[in-house]
């Protein structure tokens, strides 16, 4: 199926009117009071009226296309990553709930698990650790059959991968990659020579929260003459660029306590730390790090284009006055909620749990393209998310697990992630309509770049040369990248082919 297409048709399914928001409950309205002909005065020529039916739920009506079977009490058991502390984000909550406590996204997972475990006769278990990606290689080496699926940081995955210790996931009976809840934008990028072994699809709902747009103060810019109309009409319009971006925010800085000095307390138009929100103005302007095939990886990312992009970077962030480098990572997320930043590349995340309590009222956007000849808004999603992994020891049990995490994924796709979705990316001002067709347009054009997996080992870091060139403020990427090339090529050859069957 052509990827913009499918990706129109998921878009259309998760703006769906079937959302409910998370920790609100949610009650049937009354419906109208019904009319009846009168019983005593029966006329030849009156018509039935047929009872009005709820409208079909569109995910709900896709079929998981699953066997009916018992497993008989059989542990579906999980590992996956213990980064809450970190990260702020508890990735044990992908997978398991405990007990139903009136939150609607734990309540979601609650009861799709119960499903699941009522439907095959199976109990999903969850443990956590620290390094899933490399713990995994322990458990082969060892022979130990403890997890039927690891998931972790997608980031990590080169360390299972390079061990050899997961299976194919194009072998694992009854998982359809063509189903809508398997993520084609991650997965087929991921699967060279017919070969998959990091996995994403709607279990991970970090695939969604850690998804990145651009977030901006509806008061703070009404300061400076615009509007919210404003800013969706040029996204609309296909208008919404980097040089326009630039012209909007430059004029934007407030000296708060008026010192001389520039500090993070200070009003900024357009900040955010240069970490992994800087990862994304390559996909955010079309430009790729790698293309696969099952003949291997052909690298994409050195052009002209690439250092007109760190060029430009570099002067919005570094000459034109607006911008401010915060010291700690996702910082912008607390300046957005307090009022001290106009505009800053952020997560959906933020939206579910940081500017949750926001008092002034804030509006999402797509980044900006590179220029109105660019055809789609793009974006990437924050590194960490989720990808699970089978590990080889669990190969007898291959069938049970292609079964149930199938299932879990579906379930997911149909429940889980729209409740999610609703809250995280509509929010606290879910009532502006124009905000589901923002995120619409962020949604479908997420670029999940292969190159991330291995970006640590077999890419020598390409996928964070941006970011690096940023933080330094450095516009030579090229001499950068002619530093690395003979390494990259050995390293591609070395660490990543053996793995998916390619001769170097």
């Amino acid at each position: 199926m052509n990827k913009k297409i499918l990706a129109a048709l998921l878009a259309a399914l998760m703006l769906a009117p079937t959302f409910t928001a998370c920790s609100e409950s949610t009650t049937n309205s009354d419906s109208t009071a019904e009319t009846t002909a009168d019983a005593s005065a029966p006329s030849a020529e009156a018509e039935t009226v047929p009872e009005e039916t709820e409208p079909e739920d569109p995910r709900a009506a896709i079929s998981d296309d699953l066997p009916d079977i018992k497993f008989d009490g059989q542990n579906f058991r999980v590992l996956t990553t213990e980064g809450g502390a970190i990260y702020g984000f508890d990735y044990s909550t992908e997978i398991i709930a405990e007990e139903l406590n009136g939150d609607a996204c734990n309540d979601a997972v609650y009861n799709r698990n119960l499903n699941v475990e009522t439907r095959f006769d199976t109990k999903i278990t969850c443990q956590m650790n620290t390094s899933p990606s490399t713990y995994i290689k322990t458990l082969v080496q060892s022979g130990t059959d403890e997890y039927d699926i690891v998931g972790m940081y997608d980031f990590l995955a080169y360390n299972a991968l390079n061990a050899g210790a997961v299976l194919n996931w194009l072998e694992v009976p009854h998982v359809n990659l063509e189903k809508p809840w398997h993520n084609q934008l991650a997965n087929d990028g991921a699967t060279i020579n017919n070969r998959l072994y990091a996995i994403c699809s709607d279990l991970a709902i970090t695939s969604m929260l850690y998804t990145h747009a651009f977030f901006f103060n509806g008061n703070l810019i009404a300061q400076y003459g615009y509007t919210a109309d404003d800013m969706y009409t040029l996204v609309k319009e296909g208008k919404w660029t980097i040089d326009k971006a630039i012209e909007i925010t430059s004029p934007m800085y407030v000296d708060v306590d008026g010192n001389g000095t520039r500090e993070a307390t200070d009003t900024y138009g357009f900040a955010y730390s240069i970490w992994n929100a800087a990862d994304v103005w390559l996909a955010a302007f079309d430009q790729t790090v790698c293309k696969t095939s099952d003949k291997g990886i052909e690298m994409t990312f050195m052009n002209d284009k690439t250092v007109s992009i760190v060029e430009k970077l570099c002067a919005w962030h570094y000459d034109s006055g607006c911008f401010f480098n915060y010291p700690n990572i996702y910082e912008e997320e607390t300046r957005m909620r307090d009022g001290t930043l106009v505009f800053a590349p952020i997560r959906f995340k933020a939206a579910f749990d940081a500017l949750r309590d926001m008092e002034d009222p804030y509006c999402i956007i797509p980044y900006p393209k590179w220029d109105e000849a660019q055809e789609q808004y793009l974006t990437n999603a924050d590194d960490k998310f989720t990808v699970f992994t089978v590990p080889l020891t669990a190969v007898n049990n291959a069938e049970f697990l292609g079964i149930v995490y199938e299932a879990l994924c579906a379930e997911s796709f149909k429940t889980v992630y729209p409740t999610y979705y609703d809250t995280a990316l509509k929010g606290k001002y879910s009532s502006d309509p124009t905000t589901a067709e923002m995120i619409d347009l962020v949604m479908s054009g997420r670029n999940f770049d292969f190159s991330f997996q291995f970006a640590e080992n077999a890419f020598q870091q390409v996928s964070y040369f941006v970011r690096q060139c940023l933080q330094s403020n450095d516009i030579n990427i090229a001499s950068r990248y002619a530093k690395i090339e003979k390494a990259l090529k050995k390293t591609l050859e070395k660490n990543l082919y053996p793995i998916y069957g390619i001769e170097g």
